[in-house]
């Protein structure tokens, strides 16, 4: 059956909150019974209230050090100890002395202590729960009378405080869970990221394993290509770690250490991006590929080859959502600017989502980070160049990485 803790958004969060909060309970109860019964005389006190919070509160930390396999009693102790305390207690005793401007604000003070603490259903559950049973005990045994109009006034104030302070709780939740959105999915966008690296050790790996020593022993053009494998596989381990430092600079927004750049050929990018990157049969009579032009950009090649994996990442998901179109990759000059394109004829992008889709964390497909295309644009700036998007729903969609005009092949 499912936990009653299930119901609560980050019950470890709240819990560590409630910690503190109910030991304050622990200290409050008696010393402020000290300061309304000797202190500041108030007409009404009760120190067997105060006696009876201060047990619930012990009882709820011993059972948050005991909870294992006692979850849902853990959660219904928290929801009973947090209401006394809060709601039912101190309603009460504004009651009990008459709806006196003291007890009004201790109230309000405890209705956003309330908030602080527990997740918005449970505020709203208490405070629903807790106030009403509090004016039942009053009218049981009232210890003076209070003038409806006396309730009536201090309403207004109690519920502006509880509907802004659960208004507030929405909207730390909504950022909590965008926050664990993010987490996933750049989890996720790590592990699609490092597929490929690992698919290429592995083939390596496959390769070697089925080599019989015994057989073919090493002889000089044999350690030759040993060398060659070894190199491949230690190319995709960079590459793998290079993914991880990328995407982390990428969510850190930090910039990028111009001082490994050099000179290389899109031409070779591509290449390399079509001989790692594991297209399925399908995808292969999809993707068309003009070689007629290459030209030479300053950055560095493992940052252009993510960027390249990305773009044909987005067109293939493009034409397999419209179940159509292709694809195709070319190269162009225009004035001054050296101009790689990648063009599908898949669903297309939509003009209002069209201005968003380079911003870090925004994406319109599910399991998406919304990361890509933000870094593409990052590593493009960097190596002092620009990525532009254009498109037209369900026609096409071409992404063109703009580059200094460097040396033409």
């Amino acid at each position: 059956m499912r936990p009653f803790s299930k119901f609560v958004t980050d019950f470890e969060y709240i819990r560590a909150k409630m910690r503190v909060g109910l030991f304050f309970s622990i200290l409050g109860f008696p010393l402020y019974y000290y300061f309304w019964a000797y202190l500041f005389p108030q007409s009404y006190e009760n120190i067997y209230l105060r006696i009876a919070g201060v047990v619930l509160a012990v009882l709820w930390i011993v059972s948050d050090y005991t909870r294992k396999g006692h979850e849902r009693f853990h959660y219904c102790l928290s929801v009973v100890a947090l209401t006394f305390a809060a709601p039912f207690f101190f309603t009460y005793m504004f009651l009990q002395n008459g709806a006196s401007g003291i007890w009004l604000g201790s109230l309000i003070c405890a209705v956003l202590y309330l908030a602080i603490v527990a997740d918005a259903v449970s505020f709203l559950l208490m405070f629903l729960i807790g106030m009403p049973l509090a004016y039942l005990a009053y009218r049981y045994e009232p210890y003076q009378p209070v003038a409806v109009y006396d309730i009536l006034e201090a309403l207004p104030v109690v519920f502006f405080a509880a509907s802004g302070a659960l208004a507030m709780k929405w909207a730390e939740e909504w950022v909590i869970r965008a926050n664990k959105r993010k987490a996933v999915a750049l989890a996720g966008s790590i592990a699609h990221e490092l597929r490929t690296p690992l698919l290429g050790i592995r083939l390596e790996l496959e390769h070697f394993q089925q080599l019989d020593l015994d057989v073919e022993p090493i002889v000089p053009s044999g350690e030759s290509h040993y060398m060659e494998v070894s190199e491949r596989l230690n190319r995709h381990v960079q590459k793998a770690s290079h993914i991880i430092d990328c995407l982390l600079l990428n969510v850190r927004e930090e910039s990028f250490d111009n001082s490994g750049f050099n000179q290389h050929s899109m031409q070779q990018v591509l290449d390399d991006v079509l001989a790692r990157y594991p297209l399925t049969e399908t995808e292969r009579t999809l993707i068309k590929v003009h070689r007629e032009e290459d030209f030479i950009f300053w950055g560095d090649d493992l940052l252009m080859a993510h960027v390249l994996m990305n773009l044909l990442k987005n067109a293939f998901a493009a034409v397999a959502a419209a179940e159509k179109g292709t694809v195709e990759v070319y190269f162009s000059r225009v004035k001054e600017k050296n101009i790689m394109c990648v063009r599908d004829t898949g669903r297309g992008i939509a003009s209002v989502n069209r201005e968003k889709i380079f911003e870090r964390f925004y994406t319109d497909t599910s399991g998406g980070a919304g990361l890509g295309l933000a870094f593409c644009k990052r590593v493009v700036e960097s190596f002092g160049g620009d990525v532009e998007c254009y498109s037209e729903a369900g026609k096409y969609t071409e992404f063109r990485v703009l580059l200094p005009a460097g040396e033409s092949l």
